[in-house]
């Protein structure tokens, strides 16, 4: 009878919200056009998003909030683009409309064709417009992106909403939202087309001039469209005397849950993303699958009204919610990948489809996508902007999270319909009996789960006190409302459901040991953790060092060990002088300043650390890790990208001839894509000491096969190498190094493993550019 009732409901809003405007249906050309014309205005939107944001991720140190910070900036783009769109076709007359949108194309399409002129590509900025430094990299990725594509990006975002009003007004009728799905569908194939088809075989530079053409492309199709608007303009002022009918959203629009359902979603996506690029690596591939997920939902919600059901993704979000608390729990790593998806997949339905169901009448569409645009904006801010400001973890995603539980519950309160106003027993009564089964389930799930979820001996508790809000729902008889269905009880029950899911969410950001120090800034989270042996620190989810009590303080612990590959090197490098001569050690990536301990007096350790909280750690009098101050060698620390350091002290003359040059610059278990290109090895090179040099890989990843890259290096440079992996019993002592030098005697005289060619290693070679690396085909 409900979903009757919904369909029923859903049917009177349909015909009311895509009533025909009055004008005569465009022809089969104009709808080709415009459909094409929308297509490719969305495909290029996103197309030059990840072009640029690959091309200047080297220039700051390859971090996971570069790509949200560009997502940010372009979402705030998308706002401006929408307001344009939308004073544009509200308070302009329809002949000026087209006159003032063809110049603004055309400024577009000039500046395109005079950056093409001066760079490599139109948008991909030339070497001389790389940041010297890194003390406010939001400002300085915000300001490539406002000074290389801005102007275009703008121009393209204000298609969607402004073809769509143009179409309506051109008798689009019911057949105008199907728009948006295409616009959606060009975002899609955008998305997923580069790290699948053009990322793996062109380099960015190419892909750059190619965007340039069909941008131009654009810009004709746009213009067409424009010309077609003018005309019927002309003719419909020469029939109705000139009468203008502006756009206008009824004022009984539910605005503000149309800002907060895409706010929510917004700022889901970018929370979602940090924390999966925080846990693999910073690149296209893992930038695009949440996007394309998200976009995805939005084709579905607006495509048909039949894809969207409560009943089915309420109840997978609330289970997958669960599901994702515990994934995130248990043993600290996103294991749960299948459930964390369908869990992103359903919360987005729910907002999506929500908004779906809140659509205004075609007149009122660019207020629509206005709102939309901007709680977009403010999600990306709150995310991107004051989260690392405000919070000490990445406790947004938990945030975003528990917002759209609490929004699916505001929306079926605004729709008289919804099943929360539903008087029967049957429904909490089966919600009760779920919540008991799903309790034993995770009990029965894995017999060692309660040493990770000792939290979770409450959970019969909150259960009983579900039980009793039923019973005391089911005394309490209040009044029938006016229409038949009333408070009885559903909503105490569904409550009780939120009170369950926020017990999760908050059960999942909190670690799993005693917390001594927690800090988030641009480049993640930092939190040190404190047992009764010493201190272990983490960056993200991934442990990034470890120091014991006195008097065991000076022993190098996880995979820094002695028996480990850099530990082996280290220790048993053939000093000169007869063993006794001193060492110049460089070392990419701080982390706790394990590596200190192996220097001897005269020996001159570098560090280049990227995160200044990271190295403010090692540093200062009262230092939360002594290894630098305990080391008998000269420690300096320099902080920035190790790649831009090292050529910075090539160009100025400063060059170190390293007998030891160790790669170390995780991120949480990220992979610094741009310090293993083909031109970050010609660097490495250059800083090493040709006759004894060392180069040390460390490739330990959960997540990425990264020995084939350095198999690949070894085979370009045709250098020998030795792999050492470190088996231990405890498995954060385990590692994986890959030693490379020009001198193969030097490895043979460790007098570990064995020295192999590139072509023994039995992997098949990969060899990464800065122009071109393909990450998906190594993932494990």
């Amino acid at each position: 009878m409900e979903r009757t009732q919904e369909k029923s409901a859903q049917s009177s809003r349909d015909r009311s919200t895509h009533g025909n405007t009055g004008g005569a249906l465009p022809n089969f050309w104009q709808r080709a056009v415009f459909t094409l014309t929308t297509f490719l205005s969305a495909f290029l939107l996103f197309q030059v998003q990840l072009i640029i944001s690959k091309h200047i991720l080297p220039w700051f140190g390859g971090t996971a909030a570069v790509w949200t910070t560009c997502m940010l900036v372009f979402q705030v783009l998308l706002l401006a683009g929408y307001i344009y769109s939308h004073r544009l076709v509200s308070r302009f007359p329809e002949n000026q409309q087209s006159v003032l949108h063809v110049a603004l194309l055309g400024g577009a399409l000039l500046l395109v064709v005079l950056l093409s002129l001066a760079w490599p590509s139109a948008v991909t900025p030339g070497a001389s417009w790389r940041p010297s430094g890194n003390t406010k990299p939001i400002l300085g990725v915000a300001f490539l992106i406002l000074a290389s594509t801005g102007l275009p990006f703008f121009a393209l975002s204000t298609t969607g909403p402004l073809l769509q009003g143009w179409y309506a007004r051109l008798g689009g009728g019911h057949a105008t939202y199907r728009l948006y799905a295409v616009s959606n569908a060009g975002s899609l194939l955008g998305l997923l087309s580069f790290p699948f088809v053009l990322e793996p075989y062109f380099d960015l530079t190419s892909l750059g001039k190619a965007w340039a053409f069909l941008f131009a492309c654009f810009v004709l199709g746009c213009a067409l469209c424009a010309w077609w608007s003018h005309q019927a303009a002309g003719v419909r002022h020469a029939a109705e005397g000139k009468a203008e009918a502006r756009l206008e959203v009824p004022a009984s629009s539910p605005r503000g849950l149309w800002f907060l359902l895409a706010a929510c979603a917004s700022g889901l996506l970018l929370a979602a993303t940090n924390l999966l690029c925080q846990e693999v690596a910073s690149l296209p591939l893992l930038w695009v699958l949440p996007l394309a997920t998200y976009l995805l939902t939005f084709i579905l919600a607006f495509g048909s009204a039949r894809w969207y059901s409560r009943a089915i993704f309420q109840t997978l979000f609330f289970f997958g919610g669960i599901a994702t608390c515990i994934a995130l729990l248990y043993q600290g790593s996103l294991r749960g990948e299948v459930v964390i998806t369908i869990t992103l997949f359903s919360a987005w339905m729910i907002c999506h489809g929500e908004l779906a169901r809140l659509k205004p009448a075609v007149h009122g569409l660019t207020s629509f996508y206005l709102a939309i645009s901007a709680g977009g904006a403010a999600g990306g801010i709150l995310v991107a902007v004051l989260a690392p400001m405000v919070l000490r973890s990445f406790l947004d995603f938990q945030l975003c999270m528990a917002g759209v539980a609490v929004l699916s519950v505001a929306c079926m309160i605004y729709d008289s319909n919804s099943w929360l106003y539903d008087r029967k027993p049957v429904l909490p009564a089966a919600i009760l009996a779920v919540l008991l089964l799903g309790g034993w389930v995770i009990y029965r799930w894995n017999p060692d789960l309660h040493k990770y979820l000792v939290r979770l001996q409450y959970y019969p508790l909150l259960v009983l006190i579900g039980a009793v809000c039923v019973a005391g729902s089911y005394l309490w008889r209040p009044p029938q409302s006016t229409h038949g269905r009333g408070f009885r009880f559903v909503q105490p029950m569904a409550g009780f459901v939120l009170v369950i899911l926020f017990t999760f969410l908050y059960w999942s950001s909190l670690p799993v040991t005693a917390l001594a120090l927690s800090e988030r800034n641009f480049y993640g989270v930092i939190q040190i953790l404190q047992s009764k042996h010493g201190r272990v620190l983490m960056h993200g989810r991934t442990i990034h060092g470890s120091q014991l009590n006195p008097p065991f303080d000076r022993v190098p612990l996880a995979y820094y060990g002695p028996e480990s590959g850099i530990g082996v090197a280290l220790a048993k490098f053939p000093r000169p002088a007869n063993g006794e001569g001193p060492l110049q050690i460089g070392v990419v990536g701080l982390g706790a300043g394990s590596l200190a301990t192996y220097g001897r007096p005269g020996d001159t350790i570098h560090f280049y650390e990227l995160d200044p909280a990271i190295a403010a750690l090692s540093m200062g009098p009262h230092p939360e890790f002594t290894f630098l101050r305990d080391s008998p060698a000269r420690v300096d620390v320099k902080v920035g990208d190790g790649r831009l350091l090292l050529e910075d002290e090539l160009a100025h003359g400063a060059r170190t001839q390293f007998d030891v040059l160790v790669l170390d610059a995780f991120s949480g278990d990220a992979i610094p894509v741009h310090l293993l290109t083909r031109e970050a090895f010609d660097e490495y090179w250059q800083c090493l000491n040709a006759s004894r040099g060392i180069l040390a890989v460390h490739i330990s990843s959960r997540h990425v096969n990264l020995l084939p890259v350095v198999a690949g290096v070894a085979r370009h440079y045709q250098v020998p190498l030795m792999l050492v992996n470190n088996v231990a019993k405890d498995p954060y002592m385990s590692s994986s190094w890959v030693l490379l030098a020009k001198n193969a005697d030097v490895l043979r005289a460790l007098g570990t493993g064995q020295v192999l060619r590139p072509e023994e290693t039995g992997e098949e070679g990969v060899l990464w550019t800065d122009e071109r690396s393909d990450v998906a085909r190594l993932l494990r």
